[in-house]
């Protein structure tokens, strides 16, 4: 069928031959990006036999996702873009940047990044799951390789991980660390919607007996079940409207537990001080302490100089020296005399 065909060259990308992510892509859903959803991709008379682009090398791989963390981390508009215009200049600045001769359209590089980006965030899962053994003697390249056999183990096709340069590039990034988590949400918030849905259309078996009034009540629920599950951008919306009341349950939760966190935080404050007091009150005793025995040793000093100078022998000094001898005598006296 021509549809299907249509559907194969719009979702593979140029690598792996996955089905792109498309659901992973946040960039705001607005009347720019309807439009340029329109112009990427191609109308239902395109030919079956087009040729698809070479797949994408390893050094444009590492583009892309330069090219990826430079428009989101643009300080003016990086959350307030069009799909179309991020893009747009996502592309740019591919062609700006690229080392090979590939012509690549902002569907296609749009396309590859959602496979690097469910491809590394899977990585990431494994190289963190191998550093939370925490095994002792293991090197980086030891967790390296050991992730990347965790990866290819949970992969269902059994394929290696071969975006290492992308994973390099990413790994560090705070835009990509908010990414994983905005991806992870998105992730729990389906998996929540589909465990609803399920609830919803399966039946206890001791609902069998009811009587068939209760059967007709139970159609039009029933139908509603079946309904196609709400988007993500619905599921969110929900979700903001219907949480009021746990938000702010979570929020006094959160407070009370601040105010307790404070009080400790005071409370160890105020120990400290009080110990750092009684630290100064002994040091200051000591130097006290100190300075008396300093003051001890000088005047013991000074008694045996003055006891020198008071019982000298002056049979031996000639006129000029006695007469010294006795002033220094005198001062001696009348110093004692003074205290």
């Amino acid at each position: 069928m021509d549809g299907d065909g249509f559907l194969s060259d719009i979702l593979l990308d140029g690598r792996d031959a996955e089905v792109g992510g498309l659901y992973d892509l946040t960039i705001p859903m607005t009347q720019d990006t309807q439009e340029v959803d329109a112009q990427v991709h191609p109308s239902r008379s395109t030919s079956k036999g087009s040729k698809r682009s070479k797949k994408f090398h390893w050094k444009e791989d590492e583009v892309v996702c330069a090219a990826w963390l430079y428009v989101s981390k643009d300080p003016i508009n990086g959350a307030n873009q069009a799909r179309g215009t991020f893009w747009g200049r996502v592309r740019a600045y591919f062609e700006d940047h690229k080392e090979t001769e590939a012509v690549r359209t902002e569907s296609s590089i749009m396309h590859r990044w959602l496979t690097i980006q469910h491809q590394v965030n899977k990585y990431c899962d494994c190289y963190e799951a191998v550093e939370r053994r925490n095994q002792s003697g293991q090197t980086i390249q030891d967790k390296i390789l050991e992730a990347s056999k965790m990866y290819t183990g949970l992969d269902k096709d059994k394929k290696q991980f071969t975006l290492l340069p992308c994973w390099n590039i990413l790994k560090e990034e705070d835009k990509w660390k908010a990414k994983r988590i905005e991806i992870a949400e998105m992730d729990k918030q389906a998996a929540t919607n589909k465990k609803q849905k399920s609830t919803k259309v399966s039946r206890p078996r001791d609902e069998k007996g009811t009587s068939n009034q209760q059967g007709k009540d139970d159609v039009p629920q029933e139908t509603q079940a079946r309904k196609r599950a709400d988007g993500i951008k619905k599921a969110k919306e929900n979700l903001w409207r219907g949480g009021g009341e746990a938000c702010l349950a979570a929020l006094d939760t959160m407070w009370a537990k601040k105010e307790v966190s404070d009080k400790e935080k005071e409370k160890a404050k105020q120990e400290r001080f009080m110990a750092s007091i009684e630290l100064d009150k002994e040091a200051l005793e000591l130097e006290k302490k100190r300075a008396a025995t300093e003051e001890k040793r000088a005047e013991a000093e000074l008694i045996k100089q003055e006891k020198e100078i008071m019982f000298a022998d002056t049979t031996s000094l000639n006129p000029l020296q006695r007469e010294w001898l006795e002033t220094m005598q005198k001062e001696i006296v009348a110093r004692r005399v003074a205290k």
